[in-house]
């Protein structure tokens, strides 16, 4: 996976999580709540945290998925594990 600006990282998570919703979200705040606000339920958001594990080439630690409900907060451990080489070196 070639290394993704936040800018290109943002408009890859837009486009799986309108695929999820199936609509269009550019306009979307960067700090919606995707469970609160969107509706999306626990495994539709455990689906788009597993498609974005395999677009940007990382993996979540499970302590971490828990915790992320914004774009926001994916793209700062997306942005965090990139750095770290793609992946925790805490066990899961």
């Amino acid at each position: 996976m070639t290394t993704m600006d936040s800018k290109t990282m943002e408009r890859v998570l837009r486009q799986l999580l309108a695929d999820r919703l199936r609509q269009e979200v550019p306009a979307l705040d960067l700090d919606t709540d995707l469970v609160r606000e969107l509706g999306l339920d626990s495994l539709a958001r455990l689906q788009l945290l597993a498609a974005v594990e395999v677009r940007c080439g990382v993996r979540i630690p499970d302590r971490q998925l828990a915790g992320l409900h914004t774009l926001r907060q994916v793209i700062s451990v997306i942005e965090g594990l990139k750095a770290d080489g793609g992946h925790s070196n805490k066990e899961s």
